[in-house]
């Protein structure tokens, strides 16, 4: 058994049949393959599980029953200690929890300020001086410590708001969200419990009565006097009798009434009767930033401590940075502040420059919190740990992925060993080594049926991630948009996006994209409300008239956001029973003449319910045996052979089979099995997940043995299955997230369905594929944060292409710009045998054109990869069948030693305008000639820089030894030309004996191969 490695043999949990893989230990290993094929299993059920059980028990015998998988396997050989950094995990579900809590960065802004602020004035709030003595009041103030910036400290927080930031009261515009309705039409439709009892209508009535108030006067047609009475009341006591009783009333008011009930409720229950018309508005003592006047007047470099908490991490960065290069940062804390923009500068780098410290973890989304804690162990020290990482790249805008896989090959450098599940292609062609598990889901996946490099992926034809990055891609008939009807939402407010509209066909599909913090949920959030607020106004006969903020809404009849969410985990939850057919199949079953003659009913032909379930597992079919040290096994019930019920209810019969066949059917078995005409329910559910790419779960499967992405498609079959309805208004959050590119098919497949009933959908979207697909595209940006916000584009994605403005165009233009691909499953005179990339495009440009080959070295004094890059020429294609070039470089060059060592590399075709770049190359020195340039990672990690005319990610192959140089023979993974430009390459010089040959090589290559 190698040391190199981590071997498993003959695992079988779930879906994998008796697997046998090895993952090369100090590499990037992606786990990729179809939604269903078992790579979480594989990956995180049983290697990460395993390996937790294995060293929580080499710390304490008592934690060897604290693996919590379901796993099973022969041999696991070679494990290393374990950390799993996964989208959404237990443990951060604290309202409290901050992005500036979990990070740690919270705590060292607050000795930065504790140690570096001088303390103002506690009377006027102005300057003191080195003995914190003011000169104007006349008063000393308290020194300062890291607890006069904690919101949870009596030294620090705002008294006002007890350092919430908030102030929770009674809103008006929720007690009355239409003021055109009238007071008697305001009593009547308020929440039960509340101002509606009788005794506060009574003595309102009886005000009203005594001061002339008609009742069917509109809210909005009060006068002040009048909007006074009705909100607080009056002194004056009326006897009133009610219910038999009489008392002594006064009218106190709406607001009056609610406050004083609120304040003197005796139970939570009761306090919940009033919570539909609670609001929350900034404290105005701090204006949201929870710290007493003195804190919040303190200042380090310039900025107040809520400046760092509510500004972007980008911007926070950026203020300390300069207060390190000006002096403007105390020297006693300026190692402190250096740590701080180190850490910050991880979080940045993995894409999440846009967040706030002050924002709550629970508004992130998975990939969010998954990027969050990469960046926390990308600041550590740790070496030799096995990281296992499911889907970084979800939630993640194409033009951020670079920097996920910067922050990947970090942590791989570092020593350790990162094992991703992942589908997208970036993340595939840049890793180390490949598994791929398939070839199908369910019961038709669960085999290796690839290891290896990504060079070999494209030429295995047993791959269907090869076959689908070989492809064209999905496909779909776009929906004509001439004559269809539009909705238009005006005045959009939420977060970043300020005062946007929104503009989007009916009957159609439209994205919203944008990089990541772009704005994107905020804006579909407010079309949301929108729609849903002018629905709901009609249906209570109030047109959408008054509505001023939306057009075209009248076409539709209701609106369903359809969220990214966990599907039910409890362990009885079946495909079934979540899809709701359970009941049409048990009364199947109870209909049938054999039940009819046992005296069974609904209830014996359900696992969940006493009388028919087998007693000795509960029905589960699973019996489960409790180990005094290790976790519980689970062995097939011996008592009824996993079948889960008794035998008199296994016999009978429905056709010819029992309660357990029906239940062990795939979906598509059972839609052949099922009568249409006797059971539609069920034939509709089983088509819908048919249509999906679902046909080969079993319908008795448990919902906690689904993968990511056939949970996810069944979430969305759900909702279909509820609401089979035209003129409704669907809304999808990222619905590719978590799909192989093969399985995007039956998404589209969705919609397709949906815009034919006469349905509109919006989706939420970074795949640029779909996005390619869509009949109109709101793009939103330019950046991230306050850098966004913004309504770019709102067109067809071939505008959207065309838009230089848009990040999301770029991208869609490089994808439509791309040569056809051909499937490697292909006949071998039709198609290039690797798949290759054209090479035509650059063939004009070389091999005259100065390049730069830049690309990362493993070693440096910074905690990080460092960029080297050296100008070489001649650069030629050696084979554009294979996609192999190569060039000459120097025996014993520096920079490309430490190129080479990591394998991959990028060139960078200099422009007629980049003289300077060549310059500074030839002067500066090798781990330093990035400093001064604009450059961002490739899909391959290295370096490509802003300005060039193209670039081309290659992969080393080989090296051959000429003389004083050698010879680079590079594979070519990917090319990006600068399209519609009249930009020309730079060229080189002439010089004299040293000038080109008829292929493009210098002569002293001759000279020295004739040595």
């Amino acid at each position: 058994m190698s040391l190199d490695s981590i071997r498993l043999e003959g695992v079988t949990t779930h879906n994998l049949k008796s697997v046998d893989v090895s993952f090369p230990k100090g590499k990037l290993v992606v786990a990729a393959g179809v939604s269903g094929s078992g790579k979480s299993s594989l990956v995180i059920d049983t290697l990460f599980e395993h390996s937790k059980t294995l060293y929580l028990g080499a710390l304490s015998s008592k934690s060897l029953d604290m693996g919590d998988g379901d796993y099973q396997f022969d041999r696991i050989a070679g494990t290393q200690p374990p950390v799993a950094l996964r989208q959404r995990d237990g443990g951060y579900s604290n309202p409290r929890s901050t992005v500036g809590t979990l990070t740690g960065l919270d705590g060292l802004y607050r000795l930065l300020f504790g140690a570096g602020s001088r303390p103002v004035c506690p009377a006027c709030l102005g300057p003191t001086g080195p003995d914190l003595f003011c000169d104007d009041c006349g008063c000393f103030a308290e020194p300062h410590s890291a607890k006069h910036f904690s919101p949870n400290r009596k030294e620090g927080k705002c008294l006002q708001c007890d350092g919430i930031g908030e102030l929770v009261g009674f809103s008006l515009e929720k007690i009355i969200p239409d003021r055109s309705k009238t007071l008697t039409e305001i009593w009547d439709g308020a929440d039960p419990g509340t101002f509606a009892v009788p005794n506060v209508r009574k003595a309102f009535e009886a005000m009203a009565a005594d001061i002339g108030l008609d009742l069917g006067l509109p809210f909005e047609k009060l006068s002040p006097e009048q909007t006074e009475r009705v909100l607080h009341g009056s002194d004056t006591v009326y006897t009133l009798k009610i219910r038999k009783v009489t008392n002594d009333f006064r009218f106190e008011g709406i607001l009056g009434f609610l406050e004083r009930a609120y304040r003197n409720a005796s139970s939570a229950a009761r306090k919940n009767a009033f919570t539909n018309y609670l609001g929350r508005e900034v404290c105005p003592a701090c204006n949201g930033g929870r710290l007493r006047p003195e804190s919040l007047k303190a200042t380090v470099a310039g900025h107040t401590f809520h400046d760092f908490q509510g500004d972007e991490l980008s911007r926070s960065i950026t203020r300390l940075r300069d207060g390190l290069a000006s002096g403007d940062v105390p020297a006693q804390v300026r190692e402190l502040a250096s740590a701080i923009v180190k850490q910050s500068a991880n979080i940045e780098d993995v894409g999440l420059g846009h967040l706030q410290l002050q924002r709550p973890v629970t508004t992130l989304s998975g990939g969010e919190l998954q990027r969050l804690l990469l960046a926390q162990h990308l600041a550590s020290d740790l070496t030799g740990v096995m990281y296992v990482l499911d889907e970084p790249t979800a939630g993640l805008h194409e033009a951020d992925t670079g920097k996920i896989l910067t922050s990947l090959r970090r942590l791989r450098d570092l020593g350790n060993t990162v094992i991703v599940i992942e589908h997208d292609e970036s993340v595939i062609r840049a890793a180390d080594w490949l598994v791929e598990l398939g070839p199908g889901a369910g019961s038709r996946g669960g085999e290796v049926v690839f290891e290896g490099r990504f060079a070999d992926l494209l030429t295995s034809g047993a791959s269907p991630t090869a076959t689908a990055m070989a492809s064209d891609g999905p496909s779909r008939t776009r929906t004509g948009l001439a004559d269809a009807p539009w909705v238009e939402v005006r005045g959009i407010t939420r977060n970043n996006v300020i005062d946007q509209a929104a503009r989007f066909p009916l009957g159609a599909l439209t994205c919203v994209s944008g990089v990541s913090g772009a704005g994107k949920s905020s804006l579909v959030a407010g079309i949301h409300a929108a729609v849903s607020r002018a629905v709901a106004q009609r249906s209570t006969g109030v047109t959408a008239a008054g509505n001023t903020g939306i057009r075209g809404a009248e076409a539709l009849d209701d609106v369903i956001y359809v969220e990214q969410r966990p599907i039910g985990r409890s362990s009885r939850s079946t495909l079934v029973t979540y899809i709701g057919i359970s009941d049409h199949i048990r009364d199947a079953f109870a209909g049938s003449a054999d039940a009819v003659e046992r005296g069974l009913g609904r209830g014996e032909f359900s696992p969940n319910v006493a009388g028919g379930r087998c007693e000795s597992c509960k029905g589960l079919g699973l019996a489960e045996i409790e180990m005094t040290l290790f976790k519980s096994e689970f062995i097939v019930c011996p008592e009824c052979e996993g079948r889960r019920f008794q035998e008199h209810v296994l016999d009978v019969r429905l056709g010819d089979k029992n309660i357990h066949d029906v239940l062990s059917m795939t979906v598509e078995d059972a839609l052949d099995w099922f009568d249409a005409t006797s059971s539609p329910k069920v034939v509709q559910a089983l088509g819908v997940l048919s249509e999906f790419g679902l046909g080969y779960l079993q319908l008795g499967c448990s919902t906690t043995t689904l993968s990511g992405g056939e949970a996810q498609r069944l979430n969305l079959a759900g909702e279909l299955l509820k609401q089979r309805r035209n003129r409704t208004l669907f809304i999808f959050d990222e619905p590719t997230r978590g799909l192989h590119t093969a399985d995007i098919r039956h998404l589209l497949a969705l919609f397709e369905r949906l815009i034919s009933t006469g349905n509109t959908i919006v989706v939420i979207e970074h795949n640029v594929k779909v996005i390619a697909l869509a009949d109109w595209v709101i793009d939103l940006g330019p950046g991230a944060g306050r850098e966004g916000g913004r309504v770019v584009h709102s067109g067809t994605p071939e505008d959207l292409a065309d838009n230089a403005e848009s990040v999301t165009g770029r991208f869609v233009r490089r994808l439509r710009d791309a040569p056809a691909a051909v499937p490697p499953t292909a006949p071998a005179a039709s198609r290039r045998p690797s798949a290759a990339p054209d090479l035509g495009v650059i063939g004009e440009l070389l091999p005259r054109a100065v390049t730069v080959v830049a690309g990362t070295a493993r070693q440096s004094e910074r905690n990080g990869p460092t960029p080297y890059g050296l100008v070489i020429g001649s650069l030629t294609v050696v084979s554009d069948e294979l996609a192999l070039i190569g060039f000459l470089v120097r025996s014993g060059s520096t920079s490309w030693n430490a190129i080479a060592d990591t394998g991959r590399f990028c060139v960078n075709i200099l422009g007629e305008d980049q003289h300077d770049v060549s310059d500074a190359f030839s002067q500066g020195r090798p781990d330093s000639r990035f400093d001064a340039l604009a450059w961002t990672p490739s899909a391959n990690g290295c370096p490509r820089l802003s300005g060039a005319v193209g670039t081309i990610d290659c992969s080393l192959k080989s090296t051959y030894r000429i003389g004083d140089h050698e010879f680079v023979l590079a594979t070519v993974v990917s090319v990006d030309m600068e399209a519609g430009t009249d930009r020309r390459p730079l060229l080189r010089a002439e010089r004299g004996d040293s000038a080109l040959d008829d292929y493009g090589w210098r002569r002293f290559a001759r000279e020295a191969e004739a040595r």
